[in-house]
């Protein structure tokens, strides 16, 4: 008898290749397969419900796998504190649930949220470089939030991926906030599904909008204009985290965690 696990994990993406598995590269799914076959014994494939690229962290990523240990024989706090031990100091499991054999992390979720972190200054910021955009001023915060009330909605959004022909690059943008701390800024999104480099390039042309670099008109122009990979710049990866995943009902009590970001 088998039994799926859903696992919700935490990691710094610095030192990672990215989410996905990679030949001769340490990736998050690699480490956790690893970690897995050294608690059982057993080899298992993870899936993973969004893909993180190299240097992207994650506050509330879920991955799921099958094992033929029962929920009885290995309950969940065997499967956090197992699997932590052999987890690489960058990652960690926070919370794991048994879920029903036909649960997906990718397709069963309703909307993924990824918050990007900017710290606004023109000095090095030592404390911050592997958790933010260290951006120069001037940055206007009303600007930056009229230029992402802008995305929010139905659209298409070729201009902030690369030119591809596998699939639509219409996608539902339901929320884009920006949220002012006393020493760095966060800019949140939340949709169904993000086009590759989506997020990042959107926060690349909403600082270009806040810097003054870019007029409101022209960020609307180039943006209903859809040509394929035509805006950002594409911010850093090192500012970028996945932060939720939202399932309905929910698999986690995220209120017990932080996903707070600081350096």
């Amino acid at each position: 008898m088998s039994q799926r696990w859903a696992l919700l994990l935490q990691y710094d993406g610095t030192e990672f290749a990215g989410s996905q598995w990679q030949p001769n590269q340490l990736t998050v799914q690699g480490a956790l397969q690893s970690a897995i076959q050294s608690l059982t014994g057993c080899s298992v494939q993870v899936s993973m419900a969004g893909r993180t690229d190299a240097g992207v962290h994650a506050a509330g990523q879920v991955a799921s796998f099958v094992t033929s240990r029962s929920a009885e024989s290995m309950p969940a706090h065997r499967w956090i504190s197992g699997l932590n031990h052999f987890l690489p100091q960058s990652a960690a499991v926070q919370d794991a649930v048994p879920t029903n054999d036909a649960f997906d992390p990718r397709r069963d979720a309703l909307s993924r949220t990824y918050t990007y972190v900017l710290r606004v200054s023109n000095r090095r910021q030592p404390l911050w470089v592997r958790r933010a955009w260290i951006v120069p001023p001037p940055f206007d915060h009303e600007m930056a939030r009229a230029a992402l009330s802008i995305l929010v909605g139905d659209h298409d959004f070729a201009a902030f991926t690369p030119p591809t022909e596998a699939r639509s690059t219409s996608r539902t943008l339901h929320e884009a906030t920006l949220a002012i701390g006393d020493h760095s800024c966060h800019i949140s999104v939340r949709a169904d599904s993000f086009l590759q480099h989506q997020v990042r390039r959107m926060v690349g042309a909403v600082v270009e909008v806040a810097r003054g670099r870019v007029g409101l008109e022209e960020l609307m122009r180039q943006f209903e204009r859809a040509r394929p990979g035509s805006m950002g710049p594409t911010a850093p990866a090192c500012g970028l985290s996945l932060t939720a995943v939202e399932y309905q009902p929910p698999l986690f009590d995220t209120h017990m965690f932080n996903h707070h970001h600081c350096p």
